[in-house]
């Protein structure tokens, strides 16, 4: 049978405590302040009507239930999660893949690095106005280099056509985000083991097959992080879009957070702010992140983890 603790060891136990429970205590503080209480704040304002201006209206759970009702709104649900889709794909593979070439040795690595990872520190939305002047279908670059090389059958009116301008934003944000991905995973493909490689190679197995068999599976917790990262992001875009869009033509590339902006602020300067049903829209917005952030860690969780922390 075991001994009560004496008061003399309790009260040395409280006072190692004492010290990390300050620092944490600090934390928790910030924390409340900056994100849990405007959290909550923005919750109870999802449930008002609010133009800003007059008293604040309690709507229940209306605003949610028009939201449903919204065609805009399903919209932008649609192109938003076709865009994180396309983006999710696009910006995991091709920096893994990219990184595995500049990880394999060869020559001017660095340089290409570099390269890769200059769009990155380009901020959002002088990217966004920057594509916007390239994608000008009269005197931008891309239709006019199509003229130069005489392909001027393919121009398009990139961000005016309602067909196009979702591939286009799409392009500019793989531009703008590949360089960052890049470096995770080439840092991370650096603590792969050479010994893997050399006992694939021994065994026969060919360039591709190491990548599937040796590289994935050891990089398996990056690709995952990488890709939660590319969803919240995705579902959360609006800097480009809105730079280079709006959201136009005709809400055909308007996502969740454009449509939040234009309701929020009024539609294109317009008067007519309903910041109860934006912040309804942000509280959605939320909630996708978590809940598919959630889900897409669940399916990546290692078998064999599971089963260790089950044992």
């Amino acid at each position: 049978m075991a001994r009560p603790a004496s008061p003399t060891y309790l009260s040395l136990r409280l006072q190692r405590l004492i010290p990390p429970a300050l620092f944490i205590a600090s934390a928790a503080v910030a924390l409340i302040l900056t994100m849990a209480a405007p959290m909550a704040a923005a919750v109870l304002l999802s449930l008002q009507h609010w133009n800003g201006m007059a008293p604040p209206k309690w709507a229940g759970f209306s605003n949610y239930l028009n939201l449903i009702q919204d065609e805009t709104f399903l919209r932008a649900l649609w192109h938003t999660a076709y865009f994180t889709a396309c983006t999710v794909i696009l910006q995991t593979v091709l920096p893994l893949l990219i990184a595995s070439l500049l990880n394999s040795g060869i020559r001017g690595s660095a340089v290409f690095r570099t390269l890769y990872f200059m769009p990155v520190i380009i901020s959002l939305a002088i990217s966004g106005l920057l594509w916007a002047m390239l994608f000008e279908p009269n005197f931008g670059a891309v239709n006019s280099f199509l003229r130069a090389i005489g392909l001027g059958g393919f121009t398009q009116l990139w961000l005016a056509d309602p067909n196009t301008v979702m591939p286009s934003v799409i392009i500019v944000s793989v531009w703008q985000s590949l360089g960052f991905y890049l470096v995770i995973f080439f840092a991370a493909l650096q603590s792969v083991p050479s010994e893997l490689y050399e006992a694939a190679e021994l065994d026969g197995a060919n360039a591709w097959s190491r990548f599937l068999h040796v590289t994935v599976p050891t990089i398996r917790p990056v690709i995952l992080i990488v890709i939660v990262l590319n969803t919240i992001n995705g579902i959360k875009v609006f800097d480009q879009i809105w730079v280079m869009t709006a959201g136009g033509p005709n809400y055909a590339s308007a996502t969740l957070g454009t449509y939040l902006y234009a309701i929020a602020f009024g539609a294109m300067g317009a008067s007519n702010s309903r910041l109860g049903y934006a912040t309804a829209i942000a509280i959605v917005i939320l909630l996708l992140s978590i809940a598919v952030s959630a889900i897409q860690i669940r399916l990546g969780r290692r078998p064999d983890l599971d089963s260790q922390i089950e044992l």
